[in-house]
């Protein structure tokens, strides 16, 4: 982890206040690391706009 990464999961965490820190870290580098989606079995996540976030379930 590094600042930029600490700095957006920071953000994140003040625009989401439903995200808890560890998702927002992962959610974080997968910005930073200009991934194309976040993988997650976490509904809620569905929510955040700055990355595609694709839920297992909805992959069935």
């Amino acid at each position: 982890m590094d600042l930029a990464v600490a700095k957006r999961a920071s953000k994140l965490r003040a625009k989401y206040t439903f995200l808890k820190g560890f998702d927002a870290i992962q959610i974080a580098i997968a910005i930073e690391n200009n991934c194309d989606a976040f993988l997650t079995n976490d509904k809620q996540l569905k929510k955040i706009r700055e990355i595609k976030i694709v839920v297992l379930e909805d992959l069935k």
